[in-house]
């Protein structure tokens, strides 16, 4: 009866774990109302006609408040290009910032609105927001420069947040492109970038937005993209991104995705993000890339490093897909990434390169993760991390390497809560060789070699070695022979590597980089070729209660290995049997 009650309360904690992960993982605005201004109506409108026309002095609008009200009240007749010409712009400290009220009359694929700036433009506020569209469709935000519109949000307390950009509610075929965002708010949960909903039952959703090739060097999230009730914010497109700084670390989360369909995150660098908040929520989460409760969603030729959470309460990991009981997360993808540097001190949570929580058939294809670092984590850190509640995992292709420090407890280069979730194959596992690592962590069983799981029914055509890694990032150096070279598995639909170089169809390279390498161990891809008999030095040693030992052997041949005492008394043998050449 104490055994049965003991794993009841195991059950309730990890229930009441995943309730309160979901509510700090999910939805970041889903409980702030706003009042949505009054839209201005005319009963005849006079549109703006079709053309370019400057704001700022002496140009045709004198303010953006001033042009936007224009477009709000009256439309447009054909495509505007909104062109400014000051160098600084100084938004009103309102909740809105500057505010174009949606939606606007008239504007179509063809009839778009452009708001583009001239060489070294600022445009600075310390609202809610800097720029705020509301019900805003077909809208580009672009600088013909590369980060040359440079948005600034001030800090003030007076609001819960300081955005840069917002896209509220019914805001749809929008285009944000080449701005350089700043937001001094970075220990709260604001955002260079946002697209959110306001109403939580609201049955729309921002659907079909573009954010491409930004810098945001700021901010308390990078990019956040979240639909309430309902809907779904579906078709969205975040390519090319740059968010954090390469010299200092003011940004806490790079993308947050709540409640998202068939998005695309790719080409992304996410780089030097910290835990660095008085937030409740960042207080909690420091991750890359997060979609909650997403469906369809494709994470690719991303690279993200550098990311450090010191009192975090739920873990500091590169992607994550995530969810809760009733939210879970379906048929998302994950391939072609560059993880590494993730690091967490906390003694509660995990550091993981890639971690699940709730979701089904996901897909985890061709990634490069490297998990290094220290911290006494009892929940089990690892390169690919599977939470609660999950199902049908496919894990094929991918680098997991783990050289952390996990002591006292230990850490993994995969760890699942329950091997029926998973099927792995195709992979190189690699850990360090010591007590505080093990190479597969399932539940509460610690696997220390790859025979021992494979033994298991997992991983038959993976193998185990240190990648020989060269800059940048996590790139194979192609000049030393490797099995990396030529295992992997095809995988229908993925065609290039991180680096949009053609896979070999056949036969293509294990990890995010697809290279021109030196194939080694053709005639058996699960390790090098032994040259002799040998028995290393177990490890742990002293040990209790488990120790793992390496031995190889060049062919075929009859294995005994038995254990005896200091005294010479013989205690168990391990091994009598003919086993094949191998390590």
């Amino acid at each position: 009866m104490k055994q049965l009650r003991i794993l009841f309360v195991l059950f309730l904690t990890v229930f009441f774990f995943n309730t309160v992960f979901a509510q700090k993982a999910g939805p970041m605005r889903g409980n702030y109302k706003h009042i949505v201004p009054q839209k201005i109506q005319k009963l005849i409108l006079d549109p703006l006609p079709a053309g370019t026309y400057t704001i700022g002095t002496g140009g045709d609008f004198p303010t953006i408040d001033s042009a936007f009200n224009k477009l709000s009240i009256d439309g447009i007749a054909g495509a505007v290009t909104l062109e400014l010409i000051d160098s600084l712009y100084t938004a009103p400290a309102t909740e809105y910032g500057f505010l174009l009220n949606g939606p606007i009359q008239g504007v179509s694929q063809e009839n778009r609105i452009y708001l583009t700036p001239g060489p070294n433009v600022t445009i600075e506020g310390n609202g809610g927001a800097v720029l705020s569209f509301i019900n805003t469709s077909y809208f580009t935000l672009e600088s013909g420069y590369r980060h040359g519109l440079k948005i600034h949000a001030l800090y003030n307390s007076q609001f819960p947040w300081n955005d840069c950009v917002d896209f509220i509610d019914n805001s749809n075929h929008n285009e944000i492109i080449r701005l350089h965002l700043v937001s001094d708010d970075y220990t709260r949960a604001c955002a260079g970038i946002a697209f959110w909903v306001s109403d939580n039952t609201a049955p729309f959703a921002p659907d079909s937005n573009e954010i491409v090739d930004n810098y945001i060097e700021k901010a308390g999230m990078g990019i956040y993209l979240g639909a309430e009730g309902s809907s779904r914010a579906t078709g969205n497109y975040i390519i090319g991104n740059r968010i954090g700084s390469e010299i200092d670390s003011l940004t806490t989360l790079g993308i947050h995705l709540f409640h998202n369909k068939n998005v695309i995150i790719e080409h992304n660098r996410i780089e030097n993000l910290r835990h660095n908040s008085n937030s409740s929520f960042l207080n909690d989460v420091v991750h890359g890339i997060n979609s909650y409760w997403g469906d369809s969603t494709i994470i690719r030729d991303n690279i993200i490093h550098n990311i450090y959470g010191s009192s975090t309460l739920y873990g500091t990991a590169g992607i994550l897909l995530s969810g809760s009981p009733g939210e879970a997360g379906n048929n998302n993808m994950v391939y072609n990434n560059m993880i590494y540097d993730i690091r967490n001190s906390s003694n509660q949570t995990v550091a993981a390169g890639i971690q699940l929580w709730n979701q089904n058939n996901a897909s985890i294809y061709y990634n490069s993760v490297y998990l290094d670092d220290s911290g006494p984590s009892p929940s089990k850190s690892a390169a690919f991390n599977v939470r609660g509640a999950c199902s049908d995992i496919v894990v094929k292709n991918n680098i997991f390497v783990n050289t952390r420090n996990e002591a006292s407890y230990i850490a993994s280069s995969i760890y699942d809560y329950s091997i029926s979730n998973l099927t792995s194959d195709h992979n190189d596992l690699y850990c360090s060789q010591n007590q505080n690592n093990c190479l597969v962590g399932i539940g509460g069983t610690d696997y220390y070699t790859l025979g021992e799981w494979q033994a298991s029914g997992n991983d038959s055509n993976s193998i185990t070695e240190m990648p020989n890694f060269i800059e940048p990032d996590l790139h194979i150096n192609e000049g030393i022979p490797t099995n990396l070279e030529s295992h992997a598995t095809p995988i229908s639909g993925i065609e290039t590597d991180i680096d949009s170089d053609i896979r070999n169809a056949t036969s293509p390279d294990i990890g995010a980089d697809e290279f021109n390498g030196v194939i080694v161990g053709v005639e058996n891809s699960k390790f090098i070729q032994p040259l002799e008999f040998q028995l290393e030095q177990n490890y742990p040693n002293p040990f209790n209660p488990a120790t793992t030992i390496r031995y190889s052997i060049p062919k075929t041949s009859k294995v005994q290995i038995k254990i005896f005492d200091v005294l010479g008394n013989e205690i168990s043998t391990l091994v009598k049997e003919e086993k094949p050449a191998g390590t």
